[in-house]
C-alpha cells in the first residue's frame, strides 16, 4: 500500500505546522497540528512537525519506513532561488531527518507550491466536481493571492494571481497589531469590527476593487517583502486612526470609539475584496461553485455575505498545506465531503481523580447539568482539525440566558465584547440557515431572526449576528443526542459552542488536558468516551 505524508514544514513555516498521513486513493487516515502536541497556540517558531509526524504514524499504525513519499505544502528551491540563499537544510535527507526519519528506507521528497497546496485542501476536500478556488492567505512563495480553475480528475490550472503586496492578510494584521490584540489576533478583530456595525461605514482606501483590477495605497511593487510591507502597513493605519494606539486596552477596546473604527474599517475592506475576487473567479472559470483557502478563510462574517455555492474548509489556514500537499500527488479517489474528526483520540481515562465524581456517561444527565446553566467540558472521539470547536473538543452551555455570554468569557479568560456560536442538529429556524456548507465547520456567519436573537442572546453578537455549527449523522451522536433531549424537555435544540481551552492553549487533545483544563477555568464536567466526570463545582452545589 501507498502511503504519502504531507507537511506544513521548512523554510516557510512561521506558524501552524503540522501533518497529514494519506493512502494511496487519498483517503486521510490522520491529521495533526503541531500546536496539539507542543501545547502552545500557533507552535510559533516550529519549522518541523516532528511531533505531529510521529502522532499521525501511530494513529494509522504504520511505520517511518512505510512512507513512501513527504509532500512539503512549501516549493523550498523556488524560495531559496528568490531569496539568493543556498537551501538552509542542506539536502532531502536533512530535511527528513529534522521531521523524524532515521532510515534506512527513506522517502521521497516532493515540494508543492503554497497556494497550490491552498488550493488542493480546499477542493479536494468540497465533494465539488469541478470548482473556482480562491487562495488568500499571507503570501506564498511570492504571491498573496490567486485564483484555480479545479476539475476532478485534472489538474489545478492558476488563471490569475496577485503579488504580496496586495495581501488583505497583511493589512488586517496590521491592524490586529495596532488594536494590541497581536499579529494573530484577526479573530478578535472580526468580532470587534462588528461594534462599528451602526455607524455609516468608512472605506479608508487601502484597497480597492478598480473594474478588472485590483489597487492597493501600497503600489503594485512585487519586491516588497513581508518586513517592509508590515512597516508601511503600521503607517497607514496610524494615519487612519490618528493616534499610534487605541485609549483602552484590550479588555474595553468596544468602548473605544476610534478602535471600533479602524477595526470596521479593516472587515469592510476584507468583506469588499474578497467579494470582488470570488465574482472575478467565477468568472474566468466559468464555474459558479467556489472554494476558499488560505488564513482569511476563517473569516466567518465575510464568508457569510459572499452569495453562491461556496466552500470552505475547517483549515484553510496554514496547517491545511500539509493536506493539500498530500492530496496534490494522490488526490481522493472517492470524492466526498472532508470530516473534520482526524486527530488523536482521548485515550484512558485521567489520573489525579481526587475529589471528582466519577459516573457513567448518560445522556439525561449530561442535559440535566445543561439546562441548569452548568458549563460542560467535551473530549470525545478524534479532535477536530482547525481552530473551531466542533464538539469532540468543546465547551458546552445553555444559550438562552445572556448571563451565560459573561460568565463563558471570564471562564476562558476572554474579553467581555467578544461573541461566541451555537450548535444544533436540526434547523431551529432561529437563524437564517443560507451559509450551506459553511456551518459544517463554523467557518460561516448567519444572521439571527427576531426570535433567535430572543430566545438564544449568549451567542447573539452585537450586530446580530452568530457563527453556527450544524451536526450532521455521525458527527457527534453524544451531543446531538444532548440537543434531542434538551428539546424533549421544552430548550431550543441548540447549545452554545465554544473551543476547550484556556488563553494562549490551543484545544484540549487528552482526557488529562481537558480535566487539567476544566479544573483551571472553573468549568462543572468534563465528558470523555468512557466517563462523565462532575467537578467540586458541581458537588458543592448538591450537598
Amino acid at each position: 500500500m501507498t502511503f504519502v505524508l504531507g507537511v506544513n514544514a521548512g523554510t516557510g513555516t512561521y506558524h501552524d505546522p503540522s501533518a497529514c498521513l494519506t493512502d494511496g486513493d487519498g483517503a486521510v487516515l490522520a491529521f495533526v497540528e503541531e500546536e496539539r502536541l507542543t501545547r502552545t497556540r500557533h507552535a510559533r517558531g516550529v519549522r518541523m512537525p516532528s511531533l505531529s509526524v510521529r502522532r499521525c504514524l501511530n494513529l494509522a499504525a504504520v511505520t517511518a519506513g512505510d512512507i513512501d513519499v513527504v509532500a512539503v505544502g512549501w516549493d523550498e528551491p523556488r524560495m531559496s532561488s528568490r531569496a539568493g540563499q543556498p537551501w538552509r537544510f542542506d539536502s532531502p535527507r536533512v530535511f527528513l531527518t529534522a521531521l523524524g526519519f532515521r532510515g534506512p528506507r527513506w522517502p521521497d521528497l516532493h515540494f508543492v507550491p503554497h497556494h497550490r497546496a491552498h488550493a488542493a485542501s480546499a477542493f479536494h476536500a468540497s465533494g465539488y466536481d469541478r470548482a473556482a478556488v480562491l487562495v488568500l492567505d499571507g503570501n506564498g512563495e511570492d504571491e498573496n493571492t490567486s485564483i484555480y480553475r479545479a476539475r476532478r480528475g485534472g489538474p489545478l490550472v492558476r488563471v490569475e494571481s496577485w503579488p504580496q503586496v496586495y495581501s488583505v492578510g497583511h493589512m488586517y494584521e496590521a491592524v490586529s497589531a495596532w488594536l494590541g490584540l497581536g499579529r494573530h489576533g484577526a479573530g478578535r478583530t472580526m468580532g470587534l469590527a462588528a461594534y462599528d456595525a451602526g455607524n455609516v461605514p468608512i472605506d479608508p482606501g487601502w484597497l480597492v476593487p478598480d473594474g478588472d483590477r485590483l489597487v492597493c495605497v501600497l503600489g503594485s511593487d512585487p519586491g516588497q517583502d513581508y518586513d517592509v510591507l508590515k512597516g508601511r502597513w503600521h503607517e497607514r493605519v496610524v494615519a487612519f486612526a490618528g493616534m499610534d494606539r487605541p485609549t483602552e486596552p484590550p479588555a474595553s477596546l468596544d468602548a473605544d470609539p476610534v478602535a471600533v473604527r479602524v477595526a470596521g474599517a479593516a472587515q469592510l475592506t476584507v468583506q469588499t475584496v474578497v467579494r470582488w475576487l470570488a465574482e472575478r473567479a467565477r468568472s474566468l472559470t466559468g464555474i459558479d461553485e467556489l472554494c476558499i483557502a488560505g488564513g482569511v478563510g476563517l473569516n466567518c462574517a465575510v464568508n457569510g455575505r459572499l452569495p453562491g455555492l461556496l466552500y470552505v474548509p475547517p483549515v484553510p489556514h496554514d496547517a491545511g498545506v500539509a493536506l493539500g500537499a498530500a492530496w496534490s500527488l494522490t488526490p481522493p479517489t472517492r470524492p466526498a465531503i472532508f470530516s473534520a474528526y482526524t486527530g488523536g483520540y482521548p485515550e484512558k481515562r485521567p489520573d489525579g481523580l481526587t475529589g471528582v465524581i466519577v459516573r457513567d456517561v448518560d445522556v439525561d444527565s449530561v442535559a440535566g447539568l445543561l439546562l441548569d446553566g452548568r458549563v460542560v467540558g467535551v473530549c470525545r472521539g478524534r479532535s477536530e482539525a482547525g481552530p473551531r470547536a466542533l464538539c469532540h473538543r468543546s465547551f458546552l452551555a445553555s444559550p438562552v440566558s445572556a448571563r451565560m455570554r459573561q460568565r463563558m468569557n471570564v471562564l476562558k479568560r476572554r474579553e467581555l465584547w467578544r461573541p461566541f456560536g451555537p450548535v444544533t442538529n436540526a434547523d431551529p429556524g432561529l437563524w437564517w440557515s443560507s451559509v450551506g456548507h459553511l456551518d459544517r465547520y463554523m467557518v460561516g456567519a448567519a444572521r439571527l431572526t427576531e426570535l433567535g436573537a430572543a430566545e438564544l442572546p449568549a451567542i447573539a453578537h452585537v450586530d446580530g449576528t452568530t457563527r453556527p455549527q450544524r451536526l450532521r449523522d455521525a458527527d457527534e451522536p453524544f451531543v446531538a443526542a444532548v440537543l434531542d433531549e434538551i428539546a424533549c424537555r421544552g430548550h431550543p435544540p441548540v447549545l452554545l459552542n465554544t473551543s476547550f481551552n484556556g488563553p494562549g492553549e490551543p484545544l484540549v487533545d487528552s482526557a488529562a488536558e481537558a480535566l487539567d483544563c476544566a479544573r483551571r477555568l472553573g468549568a462543572d464536567a468534563v465528558v470523555t468516551d468512557t466517563a462523565l466526570l462532575l467537578l467540586d463545582s458541581v458537588k458543592t452545589s448538591r450537598r
